[in-house]
């Protein structure tokens, strides 16, 4: 009789994934994943909500390659989302962790995306589309870069450093987020052109908010 290796010496304290069939099942049962298929390279593709929620993880216990509806890993101690499948048919959700990037999670989702109350400085590795609403507050995000194309609506965080970003997008939709970003308003992240916000403002019959706030939390030059 083949022996199956104990679960706990793949759940360390590193990315280190089922090296066989069998504990894939193994792990399978252990987070009650069900309608699976395992593929050749041993991730697998789920016909389901996947929910690991509330579970103590500090990394994803396997590698998801697609699923057809939600993802959800919140409220765990999350530090990558490596092994994250990369397409998700509904939701992905993975706030409430120690995320510091978003690199490995789905590239194209086809529900709302949450990834709120983390450690994120950035959108690097961001998902390219959302069909839904993308939520990214509670983070320390100091630039829009990398954001991704979302159909939904828009929530980012409030923290001062953000605050001039924060003014003119709150309510606004991905493409004048874009032409934010294209007018290089904020330089360096911390130092603010006047003359490009002016420009900015003017383009989009916007008020200008009040300079003494900017300048309480960012340089700036005339």
């Amino acid at each position: 009789m083949k022996h199956i290796k104990p679960y706990k010496i793949f759940e360390s304290n590193s990315p280190n994934f089922p090296t066989t069939r069998e504990e894939v099942i193994e792990v399978c049962k252990k987070y009650d994943i069900e309608n699976y298929t395992i593929n050749d390279d041993l991730s697998i593709d789920v016909d389901h909500n996947v929910i690991l929620n509330f579970k103590r993880l500090e990394y994803l216990p396997l590698k998801f390659n697609y699923v057809s509806g939600g993802f959800s890993c919140h409220h765990n101690k999350l530090k990558t989302l490596k092994g994250s499948p990369q397409t998700v048919g509904g939701f992905f959700e993975c706030s409430f962790n120690y995320l510091e990037s978003l690199e490995g999670c789905p590239q194209t989702v086809g529900g709302y995306f949450m990834c709120y109350d983390n450690e994120l400085r950035t959108l690097e590795g961001s998902p390219q589309k959302i069909d839904g609403d993308f939520n990214c507050g509670d983070n320390y995000l100091t630039d829009l870069e990398h954001f991704p194309e979302v159909s939904g609506g828009i929530y980012i965080n409030t923290n001062p450093v953000n605050l001039l970003v924060y003014t003119f997008i709150k309510n606004a939709d991905s493409f004048m987020i874009e032409d934010f970003i294209d007018y290089e308003i904020i330089r360096n992240r911390d130092t603010v052109m006047l003359d490009r916000l002016q420009t900015f403002i003017e383009g989009f019959d916007l008020e200008m908010p009040n300079l003494d706030n900017i300048k309480e939390y960012y340089k700036t030059i005339e």
